[in-house]
């Protein structure tokens, strides 16, 4: 039994030491880093934009839907005909394109300096969970990125393989060209790096033994067409495009003002340069180690992704030590082309970024930028640790120290986006439960963006795709934030526009939402809810002009797509306090009670007093006073500011009539709740 075992064990180690093991080993260490939000995979961000898009099914709009990326339209159609629409399948794609697109750069590395592949399985391994980049997870709109990134990636390996393999020039070096000219169509950011690429061929022509004249001469030539395409794509994205348009959300405006002011604008440029430097060669490294930051003391999640990143590391460490060969001392020119390569793709690849007036270093979502620099962030980190360290023991083992911390980092970055999309997926179905059909040409005015992965301006597709039964190029509906509304758009018979969408203030609701609180409700905005101490005056603002009238039950109430917004999430409170205030609108009382009855049943409380109003309510309507006084005071005492809402509600009920102990308990609860003011 001993040699059987002992047979398998030799039979798994011989797989292991074959070279095409490294590719899988490299996908387990992204899995390790990324899988855990296949758990509960969703949207994020400006994910939003795409999926509309595909909901839109008229592929020519994949083309002109991005203005000034042309090509993004190919990425998106390809995706389009095999991940569909389903979150799983987009997480998974996006693993793929940056799998992919980083074997390229690895394979590319060691074609130029074989000997050196043990260091290049590091680069490659730490471009997978580069702690500089943190939005892996905003797979729908960052695939374009990625697809982008495989073209540039691929075109690399490709020339160099044409080098390389003489016979097969003719098919390499033509692919090569057009997936690099054509990625950076498709995106800017990775547009510089093409500079990269003559360094590449002249230390590939070196590493063959030409001689300099000659490999000069054919770097030349092999990267003429690519200069060819580079310069096709600067004459279109400065000169022509300019012309087209009359918004560039992507302008080269640093650009712009160094033309006109340039001592300015080189000191904004060093300004920037100096931060994102530090910020991406150090400061990104050191913060993967900040245990505080990690929470491991006090948080669970935090101390299984330092467990799962520590043992990932371990084992890669121990694949590297076993399949690589004994080290031998570097030449000196090879140190110096790596800083060479790895300082012009850094900087050639922030350019983009820089030239935009933006900053790689600070803002969310700004991390984005990294994709262009990391290459040579990373080059950069693991050569300079391989140049300053003696032995490959030390340089090993601090290799993996970085690699565990950064793949703890990011199973703590992905858990913080699993948990996002059930928020998100919550506040999403409390809509459809409150909103069952929504008169077209609604304007919903909410309270700020819906989660901390979302933005307000996505909240615009959201709506849409929520309430529009057919999805089309003039939609029938349109979010606004109360923080980018000015404050003179709360007035009756205003426009509201925003895109294809033309509204007015006299057909809008107003919305509260809590994203800093979920274990809040959604609230439709109405007058019942004024002077609720949750409300800022901004929210407080909206509510004369809340119109509930656009809200109607019909004969076929929305259900939000499973296939977009997840199946319909377990019946808590809110589900029973949205069809509670839905009824309230509808004065359903008794629907109101039945529901109220329901959720007492399960224990069910809200997490705020005044989603109690509507069941308050239900019970003065059917004159059962001393319950609706006996819940007013369970409101108050979940939220003690509520009092001014309550007595606001109280004299209200003035109008209603009946019920045995209506007068005792009115004026008990008008006592408690409208106290006289001291003389």
């Amino acid at each position: 039994m001993s040699n059987f075992f002992k047979s398998k064990i030799r039979a798994g180690l011989k797989i292991i030491d074959q070279p095409w093991f490294y590719p899988i080993v490299l996908f387990f260490i992204g899995f390790a880093a990324y899988g855990f939000i296949l758990t509960r995979p969703g949207f994020y961000w400006d994910d939003w934009e795409t999926v509309y898009l595909y909901y839109l099914h008229d592929p020519a709009l994949a083309f002109t839907y991005y203005f000034g990326r042309p090509l993004s339209g190919l990425s998106n159609l390809f995706l389009f005909s095999f991940v569909k629409m389903t979150p799983f399948a987009w997480q998974l794609a996006s693993l793929i394109l940056r799998w992919l697109g980083i074997l390229f750069i690895y394979f590319t590395l060691n074609a130029i300096w074989p000997k050196r592949a043990w260091l290049h399985k590091w680069v490659g391994v730490l471009l997978f969970v580069f702690p500089g980049y943190l939005d892996q997870l905003v797979a729908v709109c960052f695939s374009r990125h990625l697809s982008a990134f495989l073209l540039f990636a691929g075109s690399l390996y490709l020339t160099v393989l044409a080098i390389k393999n003489r016979k097969l020039f003719w098919l390499w070096m033509p692919l090569s060209v057009i997936m690099g000219v054509s990625q950076v169509f498709m995106l800017e950011y990775f547009a510089i790096l093409e500079i990269i690429r003559p360094l590449l061929i002249w230390f590939m022509l070196r590493s063959r033994d030409v001689k300099k004249k000659d490999a000069l001469l054919k770097t030349v030539l092999y990267w003429s067409p690519f200069v060819l395409g580079l310069g096709l794509y600067a004459w279109w994205r400065l000169a022509y495009l300019p012309t087209t348009t009359v918004t560039d959300p992507n302008a080269p405006s640093l650009l712009q003002t160094l033309l006109s002011s340039p001592v300015s604008a080189l000191g904004t440029l060093f300004g920037m340069v100096y931060l994102d430097v530090g910020h991406l060669l150090v400061s990104v490294w050191v913060g993967t180690l900040d245990i505080a930051y990690l929470n491991v003391f006090s948080s669970k999640i935090a101390r299984i992704a330092w467990l799962l990143g520590i043992v990932a590391a371990v084992l890669f460490y121990l694949y590297i030590r076993r399949t690589s060969d004994e080290e031998k001392p570097a030449r000196n020119q090879i140190f110096v082309q790596m800083l060479i390569l790895g300082s012009v793709a850094f900087i050639a690849g922030a350019i983009p970024v820089w030239v935009t007036d933006r900053q790689i270093a600070g803002g969310k979502w700004s991390d984005r930028f990294a994709l262009g620099p990391m290459v040579g962030a990373v080059i950069l980190l693991v050569f300079f640790l391989d140049w300053m360290l003696r032995t490959r023991n030390q340089k090993q083992w601090l290799f993996a120290i970085l690699l565990a911390g950064s793949i703890s980092l990011q199973i703590y970055n992905t858990n913080k986006f699993r948990l996002d999309w059930i928020n998100q997926q919550s506040l999403y179905w409390q809509l459809s439960w409150r909103i069952p059909n929504l008169e077209p040409g609604t304007a919903i005015i909410g309270s700020g963006t819906f989660t901390d992965k979302s933005s307000y301006y996505d909240g615009f597709y959201v709506v849409n795709l929520l309430f529009n039964k057919k999805i089309d190029v003039n939609p029938q509906y349109a979010y606004f934030d109360v923080w980018h509304v000015p404050a003179s758009s709360y007035k009756p018979n205003l426009p509201l526009v925003k895109g294809n969408f033309t509204g007015n203030t006299s057909q809008a609701i107003g919305m509260y939402f809590n994203g800093g609180s979920p274990n809040e409700c959604v609230r439709i905005l109405d007058p019942i809810y004024s002077e609720d101490p949750k409300f800022v005056e901004e929210i407080s603002n909206i509510i004369p002009i809340s119109n509930l009238n656009t809200i109607t039950i019909g004969a076929d109430p929305n259900v939000p797509n499973p296939d977009v917004f997840g199946t319909e999430p377990a019946h808590t409170w809110c589900y029973f306090f949205e069809k509670a205030d839905l009824a309230r609108q509808m004065k359903d009382w008794e629907t109101i009670l039945q529901l109220g009855a329901q959720a007492k049943a399960k224990d069910l409380s809200p997490a705020t007093g005044g989603e109690y109003l509507p069941f308050i309510e239900a019970y003065a309507q059917t004159g059962q006073w001393s319950q609706a006084n006996e819940l007013s005071l369970a409101a108050q005492k979940i939220t003690p500011g509520i009092i001014d809402g309550l007595c606001n509600n109280w004299r209200r009920f003035q109008s209603i009539t009946g019920g045995l102990d209506r007068d005792p308990t009115f004026a008990k609860a008008t006592s408690e709740f409208c106290p006289k003011p001291v003389p």
